[in-house]
């Protein structure tokens, strides 16, 4: 059975400490570009279970981080992080608290948790251009967890043996905590190997440029992203490639989704000088 060490608690512990220290701060407009835009794909519908939800995530974020380590650059975390709890003012899901950090690694993907802890290898930040196409990478994360699609794609009651995971989470016996330990090995296997539902990435998608959107940022750049991690190297993106859509199919929808909610053309921003000023080294 897997066993988070303490060592590990203690760097979720630590991670979650240092971004308090952004958690005040937001990311300023520059020439006013906040878009005003509604859409009804952002209704809310808050789960009476947020605090398991969050309990979850925390464990699946604290098994993640078994195996890798965060940037040591507290510029540019607390940059990610800002950018990140911007957007999330727009996922509705204002009872969450959420948490942003660059981890160390060579394939370019991002890693979405239940409760709002995103992830974001180093790999797919050295792709970007912009502000904008990290905008786009962070909302597709929030989109993800304003849909609870992890939690949603686990059978908990089978793993749990008929339990919920508010139970599983609270739960003081030796079998509630192995169940436990089953679903969280299971959270790390979707988001690692086996992926979401076609569908839940879609969505994400869908909803992850909506978010960006509303936030100001042009949908086009998230667009232009896909383009290049779908010509980089085979080795970085195989991660991403085995657990998402093909980037064609991704693509065409997305280009509908423009059309449909009328997002074409839109003179939003791009901030490409803002994000050359927090480079990785």
């Amino acid at each position: 059975m897997f066993q988070v060490s303490k060592l590990t608690v203690s760097k979720l512990t630590a991670l979650i400490a240092s971004l308090f220290l952004f958690q005040c701060a937001s990311v300023p407009p520059e020439d006013d570009f906040r878009a005003r835009w509604s859409d009804s794909l952002l209704g809310s519908n808050v789960q009476a279970n947020t605090e398991a939800e969050i309990k979850f995530g925390r464990e699946v974020a604290a098994r993640m981080l078994v195996d890798v380590d965060g940037v040591e650059n507290f510029e540019l975390q607390k940059y990610v992080n800002t950018l990140g709890k911007y957007l999330a003012q727009y996922s509705a899901r204002p009872e969450l608290e959420f948490y942003f950090w660059v981890i160390e690694s060579d394939t370019i993907n991002a890693y979405a948790m239940p409760g709002g802890y995103i992830f974001l290898t180093t790999s797919a930040y050295r792709l970007m251009e912009n502000e904008a196409e990290l905008a786009g990478v962070l909302a597709h994360e929030i989109a993800h967890v304003k849909q609870k699609h992890i939690v949603n794609a686990l059978d908990i009651k089978t793993v749990g043996a008929g339990a919920t995971l508010t139970q599983l989470t609270s739960g003081a016996s030796d079998a509630f905590r192995i169940a436990m330990d089953q679903a969280a090995d299971q959270a790390i296997q979707l988001l690692t190997d086996e992926g979401l539902n076609q569908s839940d990435e879609f969505e994400a998608d869908e909803i992850g440029l909506t978010i960006m959107v509303q936030a100001g940022y042009a949908p086009d750049e998230y667009l232009a992203y896909l383009k290049r991690v779908s010509a980089s190297k085979a080795t970085q993106q195989k991660e991403l490639s085995h657990t998402h859509p093909s980037f064609a199919t991704r693509l065409e929808r997305l280009e509908a989704v423009k059309v449909s909610y009328g997002m074409e053309n839109l003179n939003y921003a791009i901030l490409e000088e803002r994000f050359k000023q927090h480079p990785l080294e």
